[in-house]
């Protein structure tokens, strides 16, 4: 195995929409192995937002949908990756919002870099906010590949990142063999149009 320690860090909200776009029900262990490569992997992370119970109504299809996705991520949990998860925030108007995520997955990765708990990141999100902090996790010395699906990808991000990975050349080797009626991870998210307003 190689010596080189990775640490993969998932943007979930991101990475959903890519699947969306392909309907495809992504294998996370899989993918992880993935991009793990023969590398050594450390850790990996899952972010994403979800809704307060309080905040969904019971026997409702948003509630179906809320115990669904509380499903997933206790199957994400159990298969050894550490999901990170911030609240989502009901506005007056009755629209969910977050912008925690992106902070979370950026003090991660920042942190972990300056603690030399890994060689390279593995940033799984197309997401351009990420650009600056990635330049420097890589001023502290350490390396970071991008991976995102085609759909979501930015440009700036993928030219500063060390290596660029097109998820969608590699379907394959990290979705389940059926097709779903409903995405669980998704699920939630087709009732809150919202959550995503930049």
């Amino acid at each position: 195995m190689n010596d080189e320690r990775i640490m993969i860090f998932i943007d979930g909200s991101n990475i959903f929409h890519g699947i969306r776009y392909l309907n495809i029900k992504v294998n996370y262990s899989k993918l992880v192995e993935f991009l793990r490569e023969s590398r050594r992997l450390v850790r990996t992370y899952f972010y994403t937002a979800v809704p307060q119970e309080k905040d969904i109504k019971k026997g409702t299809p948003e509630w179906e949908s809320f115990t669904r996705q509380k499903r997933f991520l206790e199957e994400l949990s159990m298969s050894g990756i550490k999901v990170k998860t911030a609240k989502l925030k009901r506005l007056p108007s009755g629209e969910f919002v977050e912008k925690e995520v992106d902070i979370m997955l950026a003090t991660d990765m920042l942190s972990l870099a300056y603690q030399d708990a890994y060689d390279t990141a593995i940033l799984v999100s197309g997401d351009s906010d990420f650009v600056y902090t990635v330049e420097e996790v890589q001023r502290i010395g350490k390396r970071v590949e991008n991976a995102s699906f085609k759909k979501t990808s930015s440009h700036q991000l993928r030219r500063v990142c060390d290596r660029f990975i097109l998820l969608d050349d590699f379907i394959d080797r990290f979705i389940y063999e059926e097709k779903p009626a409903l995405l669980e991870e998704v699920g939630f998210w087709e009732k809150i149009k919202s959550l995503w307003r930049r």
